[in-house]
């Protein structure tokens, strides 16, 4: 149970991210869209989660459709300002720490079975 509300919190912080993020409403980067989507696709076909590697087909094929967009959106560290690279690393920072605490709450149950 406490597992489902710790989870539940990481996604809601993980969405006001993300919305807090697109305040400044730059045009989508279908170039990352794609990466994203194959990332997804070969995550969650193994793992046999259809969820995610189906949306991975859906972010996939997105990207791909705009394909003539992909340099013309591309936003590259250079082409950020400072506020924008340290939002970016306050970010990733953030996503790392998340990603590191949901692994180890999923591998805690099975570490202390023994």
């Amino acid at each position: 149970m406490i597992l489902w509300i710790i989870l539940g919190l990481l996604v809601l912080f993980g969405i006001a991210l993300v919305v807090l993020w697109r305040k400044n409403s730059y045009k989508t980067d279908y170039y990352n869209l794609f990466i994203i989507g194959i990332l997804w696709f070969a995550i969650g076909l193994p793992m046999g989660n259809n969820l995610l590697w189906m949306l991975g087909l859906v972010f996939m094929f997105a990207g791909l459709a705009h394909k003539k967009e992909w340099k013309e959106n591309r936003r590259t560290w250079k082409k950020l300002s400072d506020k924008e690279r340290k939002t970016r690393i306050v970010i990733t920072i953030i996503l790392g720490i998340l990603v590191l605490v949901g692994l180890v709450l999923f591998l805690l149950p099975m570490l202390t079975r023994h």
